[in-house]
């Protein structure tokens, strides 16, 4: 993958009065890669993606897309950009075909029926209806075909599967991986779901209170996750001297019951407790990974 860097910021904050939007906000994004920002509402996503389109002004520090500064050429990004906004603005009195053209039309390169055509089969979206008789999982779709349709260098896609049944969102995600991977566009995909996320992005941004906490490969997110044992012991004795021997710093959430034991551990550690454990005759033992969604949500977890 080429590292030449497609979005870049460094500092970058937004106050919205005295209410915080982003803050000292740092991220780069490499030319062809899919980059997942992830966090909650309210984590400061929209807001990033909203200044680097040039449509809300930073209250200070930088921001870059395609060497560009984002305010004086924002003109020129957004002809080399789709966007497909958290909130869609149509024409609700027009049918979906006629929003698309006109949308569409706006890009200097011509954009031919036939690609929206494609692309409406392939979702299901009914062209010739008017915006305002769509569901709003169907307006969905309409910001999909919008952000698909065209040739562009990058994709930026806020909640782009919010109010899509199961089956059109993996067919989303489908299209997408495929469209990115034949083109070498760049994608920012803007998301609070990590377990979509995870099946297309090649790196991940986590966004807490408008900063980037971590940013890191699926497999890295993994990588720094604890591992979650469940042991069952032949006695209560041999349970209680585990417990007795296991040094409290290298585990959490323990859970002691009878002759059972839960608890999590981080990956560093685990050869020691696996070391420890070969000394007591156990029944059974459980060690799991967790999913990526509690891999994120630690992020998130107020200090006590």
């Amino acid at each position: 993958m080429s590292r030449n860097i497609i979005i870049q910021t460094k500092n970058l904050t937004k106050y919205y009065g005295k209410s915080r939007g982003i803050e000292n906000l740092d991220l780069e994004i490499y030319q062809g890669e899919i980059f997942g920002l992830l966090g909650p509402n309210g984590a400061g996503k929209t807001t990033t993606v909203r200044i680097l389109l040039d449509l809300i002004r930073k209250t200070s520090g930088e921001a870059q897309v395609f060497d560009l500064d984002v305010h004086h050429h924002s003109t020129e990004i957004r002809q080399r950009t789709a966007y497909i906004p958290g909130d869609l603005g149509f024409f609700q009195d027009k049918t979906a075909r006629r929003n698309l053209k006109y949308l569409l039309g706006l890009y200097e390169n011509h954009i031919p029926i036939r690609r929206i055509e494609e692309l409406a089969e392939v979702f299901g979206l009914e062209l010739d209806r008017k915006v305002k008789e769509l569901s709003k999982g169907n307006k969905q779709k309409v910001g999909i075909v919008l952000a698909l349709a065209p040739e562009v260098d990058l994709l930026i896609l806020d909640e782009p599967t919010s109010g899509l049944d199961p089956l059109i969102t993996a067919e989303f995600y489908k299209t997408l991986h495929e469209q990115q991977e034949e083109t070498g566009s760049t994608v920012l995909l803007s998301s609070h779901l990590l377990n979509e996320v995870e099946k297309v992005a090649h790196r991940v941004g986590i966004i807490r209170e408008g900063s980037i906490v971590e940013v890191a490969t699926i497999q890295q997110l993994k990588k720094m996750a604890r591992k979650k044992i469940k042991v069952e012991f032949a006695t209560k004795a041999a349970l209680q001297k585990f417990s007795d021997q296991l040094p409290s710093k290298i585990v959490e959430s323990v859970i002691l019951n009878e002759t059972h034991a839960s608890f999590m551990t981080t990956r560093a550690e685990l050869t020691h407790v696996l070391n420890l454990l070969s000394k007591f005759k156990i029944l059974d033992i459980d060690v799991t990974s967790p999913a990526l969604e509690d891999i994120f949500l630690k992020y998130y977890e107020v200090a006590s």
